[in-house]
């Protein structure tokens, strides 16, 4: 273990290596800048005087204010929302505002710090599945809980989105900007393809990435591309924060995908996975209290719509454990019979 310490840097200096962007300071507030970038942003917010950064905050308060008066004034039949759609105006200016005060008195703490304020944000706040179309053609289904940011600028100057869950993707052909999912520490990269990303089926937090059609790139986002895979069709690559992943292997779509037709499916499936997967899905927690019982693999089909409890007295039955719910927290503790 090993601690790297920073000194402050003169103004000259971070601007002969990197100019300090809107851009740039949106990437370091999302957690995407690399380490290098991180430095020279802290380096600069550091000094007295950063009428950059001033601007940029003055810009995400008049946004704010423009998408409060939007709220009361507009009745056309589009409105582009600026700050995210669960938020109160009010609760925007906040956290706004929030976000200022704890910059300044916490400097050290800033490379924590991840806001969209400059994005939107769509919600799949349900057990259902949401299908998405994107103003470049693309398709994306979302499944149960998923949650997906996109740059105000997408279509326009770019293609990127950030995804927490699982959604699969339908890329609409589009040469000027490249198609990007960025996910915890990866970004797939596609033309023209369609593709599955899952970021918490697994009890290790492996990324899977599942490639159906075309091609994609998936390289690592935060340590300068240290590595690069392009998957076939047929592969999959999985990911676990800060390993170097395996090469690609083959995966089972019907078992991957089976999702989308409202399945639930565990193919000698880990009970450790088999919960990580249940609890992306119905929003709730499992606790296993008999760390035996992790590694047992089990088999079988369900449907989408049938409740966790019935579920885990399925799977219960075959390890023998039992299953008590706990309705104030939403927890379930397993326990062997």
């Amino acid at each position: 273990m090993y601690q790297v310490i920073k000194q402050n840097k003169p103004a000259f200096e971070i601007s002969a290596k990197m100019k300090i962007s809107s851009q740039l300071l949106e990437k370091y507030f999302k957690g995407l800048c690399t380490d290098e970038e991180v430095e020279i942003v802290e380096a600069y917010l550091d000094q007295e005087e950063t009428p950059e950064a001033e601007a940029y905050f003055m810009q995400i308060s008049e946004l704010t204010e423009v998408a409060s008066t939007n709220k009361e004034t507009d009745k056309g039949p589009f409105l582009k929302r600026i700050v995210h759609p669960g938020y109160s105006i009010a609760a925007a200016v906040i956290v706004v505002l929030s976000v200022l005060a704890w910059l300044w008195q916490y400097p050290r703490q800033r490379r924590e710090l991840k806001v969209a304020v400059l994005s939107d944000t769509i919600y799949n706040n349900s057990n259902t599945i949401r299908l998405v179309h994107m103003a470049d053609g693309s398709r994306i289904w979302m499944n149960a809980y998923a949650t997906i940011i996109y740059n105000k600028s997408y279509s326009i100057s770019n293609r990127e989105l950030w995804l927490n869950g699982e959604a699969y993707f339908e890329v609409g052909k589009q040469a000027e900007f490249p198609f990007k999912v960025h996910t915890s520490g990866i970004t797939t990269t596609a033309l023209g393809t369609a593709f599955n990303i899952a970021t918490a089926n697994k009890a290790d937090g492996a990324i899977q990435v599942s490639l159906v059609e075309g091609r994609v790139a998936v390289s690592d986002t935060l340590k300068g591309a240290s590595f690069r895979y392009v998957l076939e069709p047929g592969q999959m690559l999985e990911y676990r924060d800060g390993r170097q992943p395996d090469v690609p292997k083959a995966f089972n779509a019907k078992t991957t995908l089976g999702w989308k037709n409202y399945k639930i499916i565990f193919d000698h499936t880990t009970l450790a996975d088999a919960f990580a997967l249940l609890e992306s899905r119905y929003k709730c927690r499992i606790t296993l209290v008999d760390d035996k019982l992790a590694g047992k693999k089990i088999s079988g089909n369900f449907n989408a719509n049938q409740s966790v409890s019935s579920i885990l007295e399925t799977l219960g039955y075959v390890h023998k454990f039992t299953s008590t719910h706990q309705v104030n927290s939403n927890n379930y503790i397993i326990k062997k019979k």
